[in-house]
C-alpha cells in the first residue's frame, strides 16, 4: 500500500521533516523521498514529496493521520462530511482538531477553520468550517471526517530574531531570567502593536509571593485585558486588601496567624454581603488589590469554580461548562497569554488556545510547563522562576520602554 504526501514551508529548521520521517518509521511503515527542494534564503520555503508505504491499509491510514497533524498533505480531494447523529454525538470517523491552524478543502477551495483550538470537531456552519466542542455540536450538522481535504499549518520558528523567538528554549531553571523577561515584555509590546489582547491566567501564589503589587500596576497601566482564574486568587487578593493577610499569613511580617484561616472565610462573607466583588469595589469597601484594579479599569475577569472552593464568591461560575464558555469568550482576540503559577487553570486555558497565541508559562516547578506541553500546548514557553520576581521584573521592563 502506498500514498504520496507533501510537506511545504520551513520544514527543516522547524524540525517538521525529521519528525515526519521518524513517525513513518515508528508506525512500521517506510518512506522514499521523491522530490526535495531546500529554500535558498531565510524566507523561501522548502518542499518535500514522500512516498509512504505500509504493509496493510490500516497501518497506512494510521501513518497518514499522524502525518496530517504535522502539516503533511495527501493527494488532493475535498474533505468528507457526515451528519452528527444527535446533539453532542459525532459520527465515528470524525476528525479531531489540534491547536494548529487548520484548512478544509470544500468544492476545490481551502477554507481556514474559525475558532481554532484542540480536541474539537470540525463543523460546517454558515458556509465555513469551525472548531466546535463536542457538547455544542447539534444533530444533523455536517462534521468533517478523517481523511483527505484537511491540512494543518504547524507553527514555524520565527523568521527573524525577535524577542519571543529567543525564549524558545528547553524548559529549565538554568536560564538568564532577565533576558527571558525582557523578551516577554517585548512580546507584549508586539501584541499591543498588532491590536490583539493580552490575557493572564493567575494562581493564588501570585498573592503569596507579593507579585500582586506589580500585577495591580500592570492592570492600571493597561497591559492586561482579561484575567482568568478561580475563587482562591480572588479571595486571597481581597483578604490581603481587607485584613493584610493571605490565607491567614500576615503579608507584612510573613507570620501565620493562629486561626488565620478564618480570615479567608470572613473575606468571602464580607464581599458576598456587599453583593459580590464588583458591588464591594463600587461601594468603596475594597481599599486596594488586583480585583479592585480590574473593576475600576473595566477589565474583564472570569472566576471558574472548583470542587475545593470555600464560599465561593458570588462571581464564581460553579457550572464547569458555563465557566469553559466564559473562558473561551474572554480569549477571543488574544495575541498573548501569560500563565502565572496556575497549574489547573493554565492547562485548561492551554486547551482552548490556538498555537498562534504567544504563550508563556511561569512557575517555580518545571513540572507545570512540562505538563502543559505534554497536554498539547507545545508552543508555550516555560520559565521556571518565582512568579513574584517575574512580575516585578516584567513591570520594570515595560515601564522602562514606555
Amino acid at each position: 500500500m502506498q500514498e504520496i504526501v507533501t510537506l511545504e514551508g520551513h520544514i527543516i529548521d522547524s524540525d517538521l521533516l525529521r519528525r515526519a520521517m521518524s513517525r513513518i518509521v515508528e508506525e512500521g511503515a517506510e518512506f522514499e523521498v521523491q522530490e526535495f527542494r531546500v529554500g535558498r534564503t531565510n524566507e523561501e520555503p522548502s518542499f518535500a514529496r514522500l512516498a509512504v508505504r505500509a504493509a496493510d491499509p490500516h497501518t497506512l491510514d494510521r501513518v497518514l493521520e499522524a502525518l496530517s497533524y504535522l502539516g503533511a498533505v495527501t493527494a488532493l480531494g475535498d474533505a468528507r462530511f457526515a451528519p452528527a447523529e444527535a446533539d453532542g454525538i459525532l459520527p465515528d470517523e470524525f476528525y479531531a482538531t489540534s491547536n494548529y491552524a487548520t484548512y478544509t478543502r470544500v468544492d476545490g477551495q481551502w477554507l481556514e477553520a474559525r475558532d481554532q483550538k484542540m480536541d474539537c470537531a470540525l463543523v460546517m456552519r454558515e458556509g465555513e468550517p469551525r472548531c466546535v466542542k463536542q457538547r455544542l455540536v447539534r444533530a444533523g450538522e455536517a462534521v468533517a471526517l478523517r481523511g483527505p481535504g484537511i491540512r494543518l499549518r504547524p507553527p514555524e520558528r520565527p523568521r527573524t530574531a525577535d524577542g519571543f523567538g529567543f525564549m524558545h528554549h528547553e524548559i529549565s531553571a538554568e536560564v538568564n531570567k532577565s533576558l527571558a523577561i525582557r523578551a516577554a515584555a517585548q512580546a507584549m509590546r508586539d501584541t499591543r502593536a498588532e491590536g490583539r489582547r493580552i490575557v493572564l491566567v493567575v494562581g493564588p501564589a501570585v498573592v503569596h509571593s507579593g507579585g500582586d503589587v506589580a500585577l495591580e500596576r500592570l492592570v492600571r497601566s493597561g497591559w492586561v485585558d482579561a484575567v482568568l482564574t478561580g475563587n482562591a486568587f480572588a479571595v486571597h487578593d481581597l483578604e490581603k486588601a481587607l485584613l493584610k493577610t493571605s490565607l491567614g499569613v500576615c503579608q507584612t511580617s510573613g507570620r501565620a496567624l493562629e486561626g488565620g484561616s478564618r480570615n479567608h472565610l470572613w473575606t468571602i462573607n464580607a464581599i458576598n454581603r456587599a453583593g459580590g466583588v464588583v458591588a464591594a469595589v463600587r461601594a468603596g469597601s475594597v481599599p486596594s488589590g488586583v480585583m479592585r484594579a480590574l473593576v475600576e479599569t473595566g477589565k474583564e475577569f472570569v472566576l471558574a469554580g472548583s470542587i475545593r472552593d470555600d464560599g465561593p464568591l458570588k462571581e464564581v461560575i460553579t457550572d464547569v461548562l458555563e465557566a469553559q464558555s466564559a473562558y473561551l469568550e474572554a480569549l477571543r482576540g488574544a495575541g498573548m497569554c501569560l500563565m502565572l503559577a496556575s497549574t489547573l487553570h493554565g492547562i485548561a486555558v492551554g486547551n482552548l488556545l490556538p498555537a498562534s497565541v504567544r504563550t508563556v508559562c511561569v512557575d517555580m516547578s518545571e513540572s507545570v510547563p512540562v505538563k502543559l506541553a505534554n497536554r498539547g500546548t507545545l508552543h508555550a514557553v516555560g520559565l521556571v522562576t518565582d512568579v513574584g520576581f517575574f512580575l516585578g521584573q516584567l513591570e520594570a521592563e515595560l515601564a522602562r520602554a514606555s
